[in-house]
């Protein structure tokens, strides 16, 4: 079912590629990418689940933020490696990866249990699982910008990186499996608004600073 949900996915964004420009066509490319990674982590899963006869919570909470972590981690960190590390576009590309993930896993769970799903159950989903997803690899992405430049921090950087994303996704796994479902659920939206506040923050100083240089360039030029 997961490969059939994958192809239904995946065909129709891959016939639209060719005709978007590059930044839009990298966006889908790595929503893509996302969904192939879902695809792959639960095959990785279901084999480990067997291997060492875990229960599919155990799997949840030991193996797939693991797995699912470091393979989403992948196309990123070769993105900002071998392309760019600038940050206006590794950022958005690093959100994709996970939110198309998160598209596809979403979507088998709801046909997997067509009986007990609801409006409010893809609510939830869609804003706490997704953003999830979306999120750890949005810190990947977030810190990789910074540890390229240091080639002294690259690697252990990068095992940190990987070590905060499966911590992050571990802990909200945790958290909905217990009686702090709620908590869990809004751990990721409490992020997501904290990320989006500190680049809007960041992005206002930058475009101050650069009035003032260009006021300060005018002032200079008039004497």
């Amino acid at each position: 079912m997961v490969y059939i949900i994958y192809l239904c996915f995946a065909v129709p964004l891959a016939l639209m590629l060719p005709l978007l420009q590059k930044q839009s066509r990298c966006l889908i490319g790595f929503m893509m990418l996302g969904a192939t990674i879902a695809v792959s982590a639960s095959e990785i899963n279901s084999v480990i689940q067997i291997f060492l006869n875990l229960s599919s919570l155990q799997v949840s909470l030991q193996a797939a933020p693991v797995t699912e972590e470091v393979m989403k981690a992948i196309p990123v960190l070769m993105y900002a490696i071998l392309v760019t590390d600038d940050r206006k576009k590794v950022l958005p590309l690093s959100m994709a990866v996970g939110i198309g993930f998160a598209i596809l896993e979403n979507t088998y769970i709801l046909i997997s249990n067509l009986q007990s799903v609801s409006v409010v159950w893809a609510l939830i989903r869609g804003l706490s699982t997704s953003l999830t997803h979306g999120m750890c690899t949005f810190l990947v992405g977030c810190g990789i910008i910074f540890v390229r430049k240091q080639k002294k921090l690259f690697y252990t950087g990068t095992f940190g990186l990987l070590a905060v994303a499966i911590t992050f996704h571990a802990a909200f796994n945790l958290l909905v499996n217990s009686k702090w479902d709620v908590w869990g659920m809004m751990l990721p939206i409490v992020v997501y608004l904290a990320a989006q506040c500190i680049i809007r923050l960041k992005d206002g100083r930058k475009v101050g600073n650069s009035r003032k240089e260009c006021a300060a360039k005018t002032v200079q030029m008039r004497k």
